[in-house]
């Protein structure tokens, strides 16, 4: 029979090596909330967990508690463990049994027993901190006991339900503020004897998006290598270099670091896809790495084009499994859903479902180390970096897809529409145009939804974009071969426009038309950037110029409405039609027209839609003094309108404003503001309140209200609009100006009338 040696009673203990403080360690809320929250628990015992993703120092926070509680003597036994796994907790456990409970260490079981039995009688005041606990079901019948003289502290990247139960409280453990970023980072620049500017401090601490892990290591790596915030920054944002190529080797990681930042969250990332619906977290968490990390719509994450990746990728991982038939091939939203909140619990997103549209946020920290990981399987997997880069193209490409299914048609909410287009730019950025590639259909909607939405001069950059990754070389100038870099022009030139340049936009579009005539020749894109042209010349201050050269357009026998109407805008608005439960208008539609036809001369959907020819001959000869000659021609295009174009169609609610606005300057504006008030709530439903289409609205209907009378609304009207455009479109739009000396011509008339 064992008989073991008499314990031998010393006290205080600690059992297990608590990390070291690391350097220049940073006070946080969240230590006076651990604080506060085990006061609050009395004599009760209180099972602390600091819940968060890797990399925001969680187990610093811990061991910062359990050296301060050891200091204070507030413990008698203090147990550090690392909580990893079932077995290192048990191991754990065991040895802890032979030191303080007499256990046999022959019979690790036994000690266990014997240890939580100890625990749980005892008088003596104990801390035992479980950190980086890996899986809830590890702890299963080995959470610390209940008892007013212990304490439990357990640090874990999970956020499972399991975790929960009496006497337990999560803490959930973010990242710093931007204040304790700068502080510990200028901190550890002058323990380093080194200093920087201030600016550059605080700009790279929000370029590492205020995790502590990537800022200690950047620090670190840039103190060895000599380099100047602003360099490190440089190095940063090279999208060449992999995140693992700009922190110190694994062998000169500081504050006792086990992993580079690129490798904190591959372990929670296999774990995630390991949970059910299995094998889908990853692939999501892939869509979302190209995404806006400061929101993504759950509707994104769950449109049709996602499912049909993820499918996709299931049915990669049935054919690597033996029991096939027992996978569906499907992907429902409902596992999709799931998946995102599988990411959820490992921490790797917040995910809150219910909220308004189920708003996804994800590090961009982890999303770059998302994309690179993704890469490196498709080069370990011998596919080589190209068909690495070719993987997050793809995810590019779906997640584009999504957004372009999730974009509203006609209901518009502000939420969803501002969140819709951070992530059109967020992907724009993750869809590399080479030679080699070129150009798809994701790149010209994601584009031309940002221009649509009122983003003119951010669409003009994305345009821009595209056409720097174009070579234009002299084999491109043969007819038919390489004339994506044609449509781009015309896109820059376009947005260039609606941003307020015409006069540049007018040569842009000269250049461009002539380069299309031969190319192209009498193709509908050439009378497309004909359009744009005439129109640019009319807003440049030579309205006769717009009007001589849409008379021309016409001429040629093609009116911009009448093929559009057969092409472009016809499938849009069948579109249009079918996402909005409008099947039978839909079906209607295609009879007549023949929408869905994509012949080779067809106009594709990758020029920003305009008004018909008719309808700027109108307008322009308006602009040249004959307003009732253009109103009566844009009443029968309306009428011609109502027939193919849907109510909530972008070009007839173009329409609509010229219409009314040319109805008031031929002498009937009682009539023009009823018509432009209906218009105003269609717009604002529809476009949304800061469409530059509802901004133009605004200040004519503001307008004519002064010229019926009601100059004090009219004011007021003028004064709010003002502040919008100045916000929206710039001070130096010309919208802008134009508003700004129509409100200092109604202030100086109701001066006037009130002296």
């Amino acid at each position: 029979m064992f008989h073991a040696p008499p314990v031998r009673e010393v006290w205080p203990r600690q059992i297990g090596l608590v990390p070291g403080q690391a350097d220049c360690f940073q006070h946080r809320e969240a230590a006076d909330l651990l604080d506060q929250a085990v006061a609050e628990g009395g004599t009760a015992v209180v099972c602390q967990l600091l819940s968060g993703t890797g990399g925001v120092g969680k187990t610093q926070l811990a061991a910062h508690y359990a050296r301060t509680a050891w200091e204070a003597g507030e413990v008698d036994l203090l147990m550090w463990i690392n909580a990893t796994s079932r077995e290192a907790i048990t191991a754990a456990y065991a040895r802890a049994g032979t030191q303080v409970a007499d256990a046999d260490p022959s019979d690790p079981e036994e000690a266990v027993r014997r240890l939580l039995a100890w625990l749980q009688t005892t008088e003596r005041r104990w801390l035992v901190v479980l950190d980086d606990l890996g899986d809830p079901g590890a702890l299963q019948g080995l959470w610390p006991p209940a008892r007013r003289h212990g304490r439990a502290l357990v640090t874990t990247r999970r956020r499972d339900a399991a975790l929960s139960g009496p006497g337990r409280r999560r803490i959930d453990i973010g990242l710093f503020s931007a204040g304790e970023s700068v502080d510990y980072l200028t901190a550890k620049l002058a323990s380093a004897q080194r200093d920087d500017e201030p600016a550059q401090i605080a700009a790279l601490a929000e370029d590492l998006g205020y995790l502590p892990l990537a800022l200690a290591q950047a620090v670190t790596y840039l103190i060895d290598l000599g380099l100047s915030c602003a360099e490190y920054r440089t190095r940063l944002a090279d999208r060449t270099r992999e995140l693992a190529s700009v922190v110190p080797e694994r062998g000169n990681l500081p504050d006792d670091h086990h992993d580079i930042i690129a490798a904190t969250w591959s372990l929670s990332i296999e774990r995630a896809n390991a949970l059910r619906p299995q094998g889908l977290a990853r692939p999501v968490l892939e869509l979302a790495s190209v995404l806006d990390p400061n929101g993504i719509p759950t509707e994104v994450l769950t449109a049709p084009p996602v499912l049909d990746s993820l499918a996709i990728t299931r049915r990669a991982m049935i054919l690597k499994r033996r029991d096939r038939k027992k996978v569906p091939r499907v992907v429902t939203e409902q596992e999709a859903a799931d998946a995102l909140r599988c990411l959820h619990r490992l921490s790797l997103v917040d995910f809150v479902p219910g909220a308004r549209h189920e708003t996804v946020r994800v590090h961009h920290l982890v999303q770059r180390a998302t994309r690179e990981a993704h890469m490196q399987d498709a080069e370990d997997g011998a596919g080589g970096r190209e068909l690495g880069g070719l993987l997050v193209r793809i995810d590019a490409e779906t997640a584009a897809e999504a957004v372009e299914y999730v974009w509203p048609v006609e209901e518009r909410d502000d939420t969803l529409m501002a969140a819709l287009q951070a992530n059109a730019k967020a992907v724009a950025e993750h869809m590399p145009v080479t030679p080699v590639v070129g150009i798809d259909d994701s790149h010209y909607r994601l584009g031309l939804r940002l221009g649509e939405a009122g983003h003119a001069a951010e669409a003009r950059h994305h345009f821009e974009r595209l056409l720097a990754g174009l070579s234009v070389g002299a084999k491109r100038a043969e007819r038919g071969k390489g004339i994506e870099h044609l449509f781009v022009r015309h896109n820059i030139a376009w947005w260039q426009m609606e941003a307020g340049d015409p006069a540049g936009a007018a040569t842009a579009f000269e250049r461009l038309s002539a380069d299309k005539e031969d190319v192209l020749g009498a193709h509908p894109s050439t009378f497309a950037t004909r359009y744009g042209l005439a129109r640019a010349r009319g807003e440049s201050g030579d309205p006769a110029a717009a009007v001589a050269a849409f008379e021309a357009l016409l001429a040629d026998r093609l009116d911009a409405c009448t093929y559009r109407t057969r092409s472009f805008s016809l499938r849009r608005t069948v579109r249009f039609a079918q996402r909005a439960a409008d099947r039978q208008r839909a079906v209607r539609i295609e009879a007549l027209s023949g929408a869905t036809d994509r012949s080779p001369g067809a106009l594709p959907e990758w020029e920003p839609p305009a008004p018909s020819a008719r309808y700027g001959l109108a307008w322009w000869r308006g602009m040249a003094g004959e307003p009732v000659r253009a109103a009566c021609e844009l009443e029968e295009l309306l009428a011609e309108q109502g027939d193919l174009l849907a109510a909530f169609d972008p070009l007839r609610l173009a329409t609509r404003h010229a219409f009314a606005y040319w109805k008031a300057e031929a002498g009937d504006p009682g009539r023009a503001i009823l018509l432009l008030t209906e218009l105003l709530a269609d717009q604002t439903r529809i476009l949304g309140p800061e469409h530059p289409q509802t901004l133009a609205t605004r200040h004519t209907l503001a307008r004519l209200k002064g010229t019926v009378g009601d100059r004090g609304r009219a004011v007021v009207l003028l004064t709010e609009l003002l502040a919008d455009q100045t916000r929206i479109l710039g001070p130096e739009h010309p919208q802008t100006l134009v508003t700004c000396r129509t409100l200092a011509r109604g202030r100086s008339r109701s001066a006037g009338e009130d002296v």
